[in-house]
């Protein structure tokens, strides 16, 4: 009943931010490098397929070519024959957010503002240190990064990084699964949850990176 319980919350994007019970200081420092091993580091160029479940059955299949650096952060979405769809940068000091090329259904209003965060929150680690390192209840151990109203929880495992959860407030708005043995940060698979009404999911699977 408590699992059923949760897994409505979560498909409601009702789900809140959890407590953390503190690590001792000295342990923090390691943890903290252990959590970033959730992200490639910069500067970084790979390509990816990716199957989008989108609301009411509108499934696709796409292949994403993303390059990150100081920058900032270009993303281009091709159509499996190489039809360019999207392509957009966003950059990395003013967060400034320039759309090149967006053909239907792609350019729709804040499309871009969410593919880019969906592509950040994935691979592009949280500014600065964490503001937290501690346990879930249930025993993970997490780092915790809060900034602007947002809040970044890397739940680590004994094998490493396994899920990064983003939260608005205190309501969990992605939950991003790390599958496989990362490569110079690069999972081989990627799973990407965003709840509640009109919510999808993305399926990312690494093709090649450099």
């Amino acid at each position: 009943m408590r699992a059923l319980l949760v897994s409505l919350l979560l498909a409601s994007g009702c789900a809140h931010l959890p407590p953390l019970s503190p690590l001792p200081a000295d342990g923090a420092h390691s943890t903290a490098m252990r959590c970033r091993q959730a992200f490639p580091a910069q500067p970084w160029r790979a390509t990816h397929t990716i199957f989008a479940s989108l609301p009411f059955g509108q499934n696709g299949a796409l292949v994403g070519v993303t390059a990150a650096g100081s920058d900032g952060l270009h993303a281009v979405l091709l159509s499996p024959e190489g039809i360019c769809l999207f392509d957009a940068n966003q950059d990395g000091r003013t967060s400034g957010l320039t759309v090149h090329r967006a053909v239907p259904p792609f350019d729709r209003p804040a499309f871009a503002a969410s593919l880019m965060s969906d592509v950040g929150h994935a691979y592009l680690p949280p500014a600065g240190e964490p503001t937290a390192i501690g346990t879930y209840a249930t025993g993970e151990t997490v780092c915790r990064w809060s900034q602007a109203g947002e809040t970044t929880d890397v739940v680590l495992r004994a094998d490493g990084p396994r899920t990064v959860s983003t939260y608005r407030e205190v309501r969990l708005t992605r939950e991003i699964d790390l599958l496989g043995s990362a490569a110079d940060g690069f999972f081989p698979a990627v799973h990407l949850r965003v709840p509640g009404v009109g919510g999808y999911e993305l399926d990312i699977r690494l093709v090649d990176h450099e």
